[in-house]
This record gives structure tokens, C-alpha cells and sequence, in this order.
């Protein structure tokens, strides 16, 4: 029998609890993450992570979606490139906005698939309440420090 691998141990963690979301291409070279969530409204929404060199580097994370995600003002949320204010990096190329969710200072390779897409639910409640109040995500969300 053949010992668990992180891979592994991460997909058994999905599955448990975040059934909707699956690895694809685990040895590939668009090994990563895919899945919908849906929030506390009912919305649902689309996050792909890209692992990458996952353990070991923070793997990208973005909401695929709705596209585009727009913010209040209705202006695509892809076109204020990285925001603080909006914990957003710079889009992918097709202008899907990057979730910031772990600063490579803090980042260390224990961190697991679940841990990261907690912080994507938690963004997308803040996402929500962005969109019916206005204020920028930061107001719901800190930042690392």
C-alpha cells in the first residue's frame, strides 16, 4: 500500500468539505483547484486555483465567475489591476480578478486548500457587501501583517 500524498490528503479535505470543488490536472500543467461557492445570498460563484508550485509557493486564486465581476459603480472589478483597498491582484489574462489571500511573507508550505478557500468565502461575503454598500472590501476584510 502506498503512503498518502499531500495531494492526496488535500483531495480528501475537499471532498469533505468543499464538495463542489475538485483537483484537475493533478500532475499536469494546469494542475489546480476549480470549484463553485456559493455565498449567504445564494449567489454562486466560480474560483479556480492555479497550484502551481503548491505547497511550496501560495498558489493564485480567481474568481472565473460571473465575468466580469463588477463592482458597485458597475465598472469591471479586473480593471483597477492590484487594489489594497479591494485585496485584489493583478487579473489573469483573460480578466479574471485575482483574490489576495496570503502574503508571501506569511505563507508557509503547511497551509492547506481548505485554509485558502475559507479566505475565498470570506472575501466574497465582503465582495457582497461591497456591492450593496459600496465601501471597498477592506472595510470587511485586514490585511496581513
Amino acid at each position: 500500500m502506498r503512503a498518502m500524498t499531500r495531494l492526496d490528503n488535500e483531495t480528501q479535505a475537499l471532498h469533505r468539505f468543499f464538495p463542489q470543488f475538485r483537483i484537475q490536472d493533478p500532475h499536469g500543467a494546469r494542475k489546480g483547484v476549480v470549484g463553485r461557492m456559493k455565498t449567504n445570498s445564494g449567489k454562486e460563484y466560480v474560483i479556480w486555483l492555479a497550484l502551481g508550485a503548491f505547497p511550496n509557493e501560495a498558489p493564485s486564486m480567481y474568481v472565473v465567475s460571473p465575468k466580469p465581476l463588477r463592482m458597485k459603480d458597475g465598472r469591471p472589478l479586473s480593471v483597477l489591476g492590484p487594489s489594497a483597498t479591494m485585496h485584489v491582484l493583478r487579473p489573469d489574462e483573460h480578466g479574471h480578478p485575482q483574490i489576495c489571500h496570503y502574503n508571501d511573507v506569511f505563507w508557509h508550505p503547511m497551509v492547506s486548500l481548505y485554509k485558502i478557500l475559507m479566505k475565498a468565502r470570506l472575501w466574497l461575503e465582503a465582495y457582497e457587501q461591497h456591492l450593496r454598500h459600496g465601501e471597498p472590501i477592506d472595510k470587511y476584510l485586514s490585511h496581513m501583517h
